[in-house]
């Protein structure tokens, strides 16, 4: 059976010290000039980032880094930038000067590949300025090899990145050596043809027009794929908490009509999929019989490749939090905020509303790093359904949060939470047999 996905990519860090060429390789790779490539120590300042497809292997982004030698304090903020996003790598191009004999970051790099079972390739740069024919060429890549952490347990090849001829070497490598996985799960392993699924769909000032959300487009395509039924719903959140008792009835009615309309038909209403801000209505207007999830639950588990598990388990420390302790919020959407936001307006009110206290909030949006400084004291970390990050970025930040001994739950998991023991049981019931 064919798996809906996002963007499934491979990402492709090129890693190593200062001027071994790794800005050259990038170019190469692309045949654009994508990093900025001088003589200069520490040109490439920052990570750049290119999407790019690779015949007969697949669409890859491909990370240019900083050198890791730089040792002033904005060097060391480049290598921690950088060596987080080491985690999100799938392959690593480890670039090494035969010419160098000190092998320190070399070494570290390798210790890294294998910590973080990363697939790695050892290329070496040939510059001819500094050598000038193959027996001394050979002689200092055996040297190397003999003295590099785990250097057995990988393939390396010689280029010379000067050379346009060598981007098809380059490539042919990366296609021979790369060893692929499945790494994507699905995402409503437990949703069966044939019969209905709803999607409640409430739209408010931050929705945009003639557009739905990732989200919502991922599960489209995921039931349209298997041929499941689906039907959408909008509903009015202000007329659903209205203080007015029959402005409140009205909009209960329309979604019990909906909800009886599809459940009435041969084919049946299976499931009910609510954005995670109405889950305090759908829960108590949904017949009991009916099952609910969230999409953010949904698609959490498919963008961390099923550890929705560990994000349960996150919700423990919820109990275990003091007034003015640090909770880290993270969205992976990149927009301005208005109105109720979800993250930085209505989770900290709910949570606090349910604590009885006051918490203290960080926020982090987009693709922007779990650096030391962001996770200092933090007790939790909430994360959003990381629908506009790739799943290794989600994996990545999971494994930084395990380093540094915090809990990680969702957003889903959380507003279910705040509304008590069987609104969350009632959202986890589809996925328990998944679990395990």
């Amino acid at each position: 059976m064919q798996k809906a996905i996002l963007v499934d990519r491979i990402n492709i860090g090129i890693y190593g010290r200062t001027n071994t060429g790794k800005s050259t390789i990038m170019n190469l790779l692309t045949n654009q000039n994508s990093s900025i490539v001088d003589d200069t120590p520490g040109t490439t300042s920052d990570i750049v980032r290119v999407l790019y497809e690779i015949h007969d292997f697949g669409p890859v982004r491909i990370f240019d880094t900083p050198g890791l030698d730089e040792y002033t304090q904005v060097g060391f903020k480049r290598k921690e930038k950088a060596l987080l996003n080491f985690k999100e790598c799938d392959l690593i191009l480890l670039v090494i000067n035969p010419n160098n004999k000190n092998l320190k970051v070399e070494n570290e790099i390798m210790s890294l590949a294998k910590q973080y079972q990363k697939q790695l390739i050892i290329v070496f740069n040939w510059f001819k300025n500094q050598i000038q024919n193959d027996y001394d060429l050979n002689k200092n890549v055996e040297f190397i090899l003999e003295n590099l952490f785990d250097a057995k347990a990988h393939n390396h090849l010689i280029i010379d990145a000067s050379e346009k001829e060598s981007s098809r070497k380059l490539v042919e490598a990366i296609k021979q050596f790369y060893k692929k996985e499945e790494k994507k799960i699905d995402i409503l392993p437990f949703v069966k043809p044939y019969s209905f699924v709803a999607l409640n769909i409430p739209i408010d000032e931050e929705t945009p027009e003639r557009r739905l959300l990732r989200p919502q487009n991922v599960v489209l395509d995921y039931l349209l794929r298997r041929m499941v039924p689906f039907a959408g719903y909008r509903m009015d959140l202000q007329k659903a908490r209205s203080q007015i008792k029959e402005i409140q009835e009205e909009e209960k009615n329309n979604y019990l009509a909906f909800i009886e309309e599809l459940n009435g038909t041969s084919m049946g209403l299976q499931l009910v999929i609510t954005d995670s801000q109405a889950i305090d209505i759908v829960d108590k207007w949904t017949p009991r019989e009916i099952p609910i999830t969230t999409f953010s639950i949904t698609m959490i588990n498919y963008q961390s490749n099923g550890h929705l598990k560990k994000f349960i388990e996150g919700l423990n420390v919820l109990k275990r939090l003091k007034k003015h302790d640090k909770v880290l919020i993270a969205e992976a959407c990149n927009h301005d905020r208005k109105c109720d936001d979800i993250g930085t307006k209505q989770i900290p009110r709910r949570l606090t509303q349910k604590l009885g206290f006051e918490l203290e909030f960080k926020f982090v949006f987009g693709r922007e790093f779990f650096s030391k400084e962001l996770l200092d004291d933090c007790k939790l970390i909430i994360h959003c359904g990381g629908c506009m990050v790739d799943s290794q970025k989600i994996q990545a930040r999971i494994l930084t949060a395990e380093e540094n001994l915090i809990p990680i739950t969702n957003y889903g998991l959380v507003l279910s939470y705040i509304e008590g023991e069987k609104a969350l049981n009632r959202v986890l019931e589809p996925w328990l047999k998944q679990l395990g």
